[in-house]
């Protein structure tokens, strides 16, 4: 390594070991270092109390086939002397862990004989003798089984038990063997249920959550891998990228299953009359243009259909005294709908003040996705805050057929004069993000909410789905994570997302113009990437990361350092690439 990389790795390694970025990630483990961390210990056989195997840091090559990305170690775990009737499940963490997700790369098996499971752990509890665990088993019974460990004495099922099938989940079980992303998330959502997401490649399970609301129930565990076959030495598991974190507390979530709406659901008046609008209520998943792929039997619909508010209907929930909080739902978006036809979703709505920020999509000749703020310029008619996430800013994003989709808002006060904004469609970042709402009428607080638009006289169906809402940890020094806009300073933001997969952005901020670099540089100290290498001007910049190196191919996952540097300062902040 060069004198001048030297002295510079010196100061990230500095920063490495004194700052804390990643207060939400529990636990992280590749197995890169050749040997598995001290934490892991065994579940006992609960019959004898015998010590069982846990995971080892074994070769890539031991797998049948390596992990794109994988890097030279995964963890092996095998019931090789069939003393647990081929079962193996290696635990890590405090049993007094709550409210997490764990995630990892799993090798999965496809018609192997003999019951060939492998899968991932949550609240497991040795002295209670019990876990939950999801477990692929793609033979003939083409399943991803969620279970507790406990049985019926008389049945031998478990107690808690559920089978996500391959037909409910069309196109997304594997056809043969491979490396698969699975992952938990784990949340005691009220003093009797603890439940549970599960999502395979990314994408959850239809039936979710699942609900466990028996009274021996564990609520609280460690965190565990898992594998089984019913032979007298088990079956190698093999995983890898293993990530725990800390789940952010839900604050609300709605499907319309039960066929009633929330009666907190209130409407948002005409601000000219004050006159009662449309709120949302529940209705047959039929009623919709085309079913959500597990969706359920019903939906949240909203229309202005008397057209008394000109087609717009807006349909609130939660105090007014929200901050700092995310909204996510499945939303029915349309394409090529006239008179300007937009559903989407709703944050720090305030009826008093008479405002309140809107994510919707217009994809007709327009072919964007406007967020805005309802209060307008009285010369212009404009709105006073307004960003529109056009298309070409998003190849290959944004829909050409009317259909279902995930949209999501991240609101944040990330300073006492700023209000900033993360939107998302389909699980991707817009391009441009954050926006910052600077003016000093913008809302500080306000409820959530779901909106539906067309310039006619009965306005046009808005479809809604799965919404939830959770807390966001505020974000108002520049210490935090979030912090932007302020010109003054020469700063490196925190990337965001963080832990990324598979590209992340990085926003920061020039005092005076000059040469400017933004490199990347593994933990070795080894450069990956150079982001930025040219003069600039001062001002706010963001650039984003897609996970390539300088010679074009994909990094595998691992810490990361990114180092901001002018002529006279450097800054430099580290990240989190997951597969």
């Amino acid at each position: 390594m060069k004198r001048g990389n030297v002295l510079l790795f010196s100061i990230l390694l500095m920063l490495f070991f004194t700052t804390d970025f990643f207060a939400q990630v529990i636990y992280s483990e590749d197995f890169e270092s050749g040997t598995a961390n001290a934490g892991w210990y065994y579940y006992p056989n609960p019959s004898t109390g015998l010590p069982e195997e846990t995971v080892v840091a074994a070769p890539m090559t031991n797998a049948p086939s390596a992990l794109t990305g994988g890097g030279n170690f995964l963890g092996y775990l095998q019931d090789s002397d069939g003393s647990f009737t081929g079962s193996a499940t290696a635990l890590n963490g405090a049993v007094s862990l709550a409210n997490y997700s764990i995630e990892a790369d799993v090798y999965c098996y496809v018609n192997e004989p003999l019951s060939a499971y492998t899968g991932l752990v949550v609240y497991a509890d040795t002295t209670l003798k019990d876990f939950y665990k999801l477990r692929a088993d793609f033979d003939a019974s083409d399943r991803i089984n969620f279970s507790g460990r406990k049985s019926d004495p008389n049945t031998f099922l478990p107690l808690f038990n559920k089978d996500f099938k391959g037909v409910d989940n069309p196109g997304l079980f594997p056809t043969v063997s491979g490396w698969h992303k699975m992952k938990i998330e784990v949340r005691n959502t009220s003093a009797n249920e603890t439940s549970f997401w599960c999502y395979f490649d990314g994408q959850l399970l239809a039936g979710c959550p699942i609900i466990d609301t028996t009274s021996t129930r564990n609520t609280s565990g460690s965190f565990g891998l898992y594998a089984f076959q019913q032979s007298s030495g088990g079956i190698p598991g093999y995983f890898d990228n293993i990530v725990v974190e800390e789940l952010p507390t839900i604050l609300y979530s709605e499907d319309f299953e039960s066929g009633t709406a929330n009666a907190g659901w209130y409407y948002y008046p005409n601000p000219s009359t004050g006159l009662p609008e449309e709120t949302v209520v529940a209705a047959p998943m039929t009623n919709a243009p085309s079913a959500l792929t597990g969706g359920g039997n019903f939906l949240g619909y909203l229309q202005d259909s008397d057209g008394s508010f000109t087609g717009s209907a807006t349909a609130l929930n939660g105090a007014v005294s929200l901050a700092n909080y995310s909204i996510e739902a499945d939303v029915y978006c349309y394409v090529n709908e006239p008179l300007s036809a937009y559903t989407g979703l709703v944050v720090y709505a305030d009826t008093t003040l008479k405002d309140f920020y809107k994510l919707r999509a217009d994809f007709d000749a327009s072919d964007r996705i406007n967020f805005s703020g309802r209060k307008s310029d009285p010369n212009t008619f404009l709105p006073l805050f307004n960003k529109d996430f056009k298309g070409v800013d998003n190849p290959g994003l944004f829909p050409t057929v009317s259909g279902w989709h995930k949209m999501k808002i991240e609101v944040r006060n990330t300073s006492a004069n700023e209000t900033s904004f993360w939107c998302y469609f389909d699980g991707q970042l817009l391009a441009g993000c954050p926006i910052i709402d600077t003016t000093s009428t913008r809302n500080t607080s306000g409820s959530f909410g779901l909106y539906a638009f067309q310039q006619s006289s009965g306005g046009i169906p808005g479809y809604f789905d799965n919404i939830v809402i959770k807390q966001l940890q505020s974000t108002t020094s520049v210490d935090d994570k979030y912090v932007f806009n302020v010109p003054e300073e020469f700063y490196l933001a925190q990337n965001y997302p963080n832990p990324f997969n598979p590209s992340t952005n990085i926003i920061y901020n020039i005092k005076e113009a000059g040469n400017v670099s933004l490199i990347i540089y593994d933990i070795l100290g080894e450069r990956v990437k150079t982001l930025v290498s040219q003069f600039q001007s001062p001002g706010q910049y963001s650039v984003s990361w897609n996970g390539l190196n300088n010679a074009g191919n994909q990094v595998r996952s691992g810490i990361y350092i990114y180092s901001l540097q002018t002529n006279n300062a450097v800054i430099s902040k580290k990240m989190l690439m997951l597969k």
